[in-house]
């Protein structure tokens, strides 16, 4: 063969193998969203274990309700909110992907005790709310948007006096919605500051877990799991889009500078004050990202204050040290609410 047809099958060879890696990223990308988006999956908590503080007495049945209530998108949520015997502030308390807010009932206990109405919600796709594929982040912004709206309809709730307290995925969910007059203050626990970079590590832990049944001839693959996980979260984007009209990659960090931009455009904006909570070992969403969204807040002046738990894991501060956890938070609300503050400790 001479050199101009070696050169002719070399291209032709490549390009047979590059289609066939294209597809096979595909492929990878299709099965990734069918199982990122699918609603009502739980994780396994051996697997991504939550530490929450020992709980309180629920309160009064006389002063808990349950809420069903529609998103500006049409999906139907399942909320609890617990009121206060007179009007006061309230929290709105949002979990994590793959949980529910019942996972956050130990939170919400020791709020409501600490003098706090509470509303305690399922978005969509998790919990009692209507099985609708999630997306991690974009998309449930709606439900937080509805959760608000809802929140206001009781008689109890202040207004004006509303507070976001959410973790992990409700966390960066905080972050992402645009600001509402009402929400006083934003406490985000554990929040990604890019989703992309998790989905790369989420698809990275899923091959490592799937190749410990694989042959020994086939552990070379390893080497490749990182760029087969970096195309397949990028495959995956046009993929989510195509089928669910919106992106999938949430940018929490990035609300910083949107909205700075907002405050330039309008003097009426309101940009909400931010508690940032991480812990310094979480392995899910590394403390990285905590320093990016740190990073991003200076840059743009927006009011952040930070509570870096030395040691704990992901959304473990609370259980870790639920006593300098209620400290910090409180303090930080207390300057914002003013005389709504709750004059009440924690039991």
């Amino acid at each position: 063969m001479n050199k101009r047809h070696w050169i002719v099958s070399l291209v032709a060879g490549g390009s047979v193998m590059g289609i066939a890696a294209t597809t096979g990223l595909f492929i990878l990308a299709r099965l990734f969203v069918e199982e990122f988006s699918r609603p009502h999956f739980v994780i396994d908590v051996t697997q991504f274990p939550w530490k929450m503080p020992e709980a309180l007495p629920d309160p009064p049945a006389a002063l808990q309700r349950t809420l069903f209530f529609h998103t500006n998108d049409g999906k139907l949520l399942y909320g609890e909110f617990w009121a206060q015997p007179h009007a006061a502030p309230t929290v709105i308390i949002c979990h994590g992907y793959r949980v529910s807010g019942a996972t956050l009932r130990p939170v919400a206990t020791l709020e409501y005790h600490s003098g706090y109405n509470i509303l305690l919600f399922d978005f969509r796709g998790h919990g009692n709310s209507e099985s609708a594929n999630t997306s991690g982040g974009n998309a449930e912004v709606h439900d937080l948007e509805a959760a608000i709206a809802v929140a206001l309809q009781q008689e109890e709730t202040l207004p004006g006096k509303i507070i976001l307290h959410g973790f992990s995925m409700g966390a960066a969910i905080a972050l992402l919605m645009p600001p509402h007059p009402d929400v006083v203050a934003i406490v985000a626990d554990s929040p990604y500051a890019h989703l992309d970079t998790i989905l790369r590590s989420f698809v990275h832990w899923q091959l490592l877990e799937l190749s410990h049944s694989w042959s020994p001839s086939l552990r070379w693959l390893k080497s490749m799991f990182s760029a087969i996980s970096w195309g397949t979260v990028a495959f995956s984007r046009p993929v989510f889009r195509l089928r669910f009209g919106h992106r999938l990659i949430a940018h929490p960090a990035g609300s910083m500078k949107r909205w700075r931009t907002g405050l330039r455009k309008s003097r009426d904006f309101h940009i909400p004050p931010v508690l940032l909570i991480h812990g310094t070992d979480d392995k899910y969403i590394p403390f990285t990202h905590a320093r990016q969204i740190v990073e991003q807040a200076q840059r743009h002046n927006i009011p952040l204050q930070t509570y870096f738990a030395e040691g704990s894991n992901h959304c473990a501060a609370y259980g870790d040290n639920p006593q300098k956890y209620i400290e910090t938070l409180q303090g930080f609300v207390a300057h914002y609410l003013g005389d709504a503050y709750p004059d009440v400790s924690a039991s």
